[in-house]
């Protein structure tokens, strides 16, 4: 989902043994920034792949594995990889700082830390996380509904699919089509067509829950919910109340032929992917379920 992007709300993660660093990190900027701690590589992993921080601070020397490790894992996953890393360490010799930048690290802190240095050089990574975060922001949302497009519906969905596969839980999908609106735009004009998308974004926006769930602009006047972490019953019953919201908004149809009001046809289909399963196949089985509504009268 769309980051906050304001500075207050920057998310840093500490991958170090040593408490003194911890510490000292916590003092100069738990005011201003959610602090994640780890003491060794793999819970530091983990922690990255679930929280999603805006920017490590990983030291080589490390219990379980070498920061080194740490780093490539980070950038060889599809979760972490644009997730940038500053190594802080007590090993500061041409070497050690030649790897950690050749291994993908934004910078490399020698040890001991000056706060003010530190403060210095992590602002300004974070400042330059924000302006890629707000381009890549641009780049994902539709125009018209402000909502996310195909482009970003495209990358979230292959990234929760590989969660759910590597998680074992349940990933659903609502296909969801407004009825006739290439009539209803015959009927009353483009502009009141782009302003019927508008109202149908914000409404299936509104009944979602967590922030994991997303809506997406799929294409023309079709729309797209990804639900992970979802199994059918709750994917069907969140289908319902977005098909009833839909037509409480009262948006008046005159063209229909099965309603007077704007309506619209929803597919959802719901796995446990493994790697088996292959993803446009999963898109297909909530498409085919769209055109199974719309073929049995639409509306439903």
């Amino acid at each position: 989902m769309i980051k906050n992007l304001e500075t207050s709300h920057s998310k840093i993660l500490i991958i170090d043994g040593d408490q003194t660093t911890i510490d000292l990190v916590a003092n100069v900027f738990k005011p201003t920034s959610t602090l994640l701690t780890a003491s060794n590589g793999k819970d530091g992993l983990a922690i990255a792949r679930k929280e999603d921080p805006d920017l490590i601070l990983l030291e080589i020397i490390i219990p379980d594995m070498d920061g080194y490790k740490v780093c490539s894992q980070l950038k060889a996953t599809l979760e972490t990889k644009t997730i940038p890393v500053i190594f802080l360490s007590t090993k500061n010799q041409t070497e050690d700082e030649l790897t950690a930048l050749g291994l993908g690290a934004i910078d490399f802190i020698s040890k001991p830390l000056v706060p003010q240095i530190l403060e210095a050089r992590v602002k300004n990574q974070l400042s330059q996380k924000r302006a890629r975060d707000m381009l890549e922001l641009m780049s994902a949302v539709d125009a018209l509904t402000s909502i996310p497009n195909r482009r970003r519906f495209d990358e979230y969905l292959d990234q929760e699919w590989r969660r759910a596969t590597r998680n074992k839980y349940a990933l659903s999908l609502l296909m969801i089509d407004i009825d006739q609106f290439k009539l209803y735009n015959d009927t009353y004009g483009h502009q009141k067509g782009d302003k019927c998308l508008r109202a149908v974004a914000t409404e299936i926006q509104q009944h979602l829950r967590r922030p994991s769930d997303m809506v997406a602009r799929y294409g023309g006047e079709e729309f797209s919910v990804i639900l992970p972490d979802t199994p059918s019953d709750s994917a069907l019953s969140l289908a319902e109340r977005i098909w009833s919201g839909i037509g409480a908004l009262k948006i008046e149809h005159v063209g229909s032929d099965n309603a007077s009001n704007l309506t619209v046809s929803i597919g959802s289909a719901t796995t446990i992917p493994n790697e088996n399963n292959i993803l446009s196949q999963f898109i297909e089985a909530a498409d085919q379920n769209l055109y199974h509504s719309k073929r049995s009268g639409r509306n439903r």
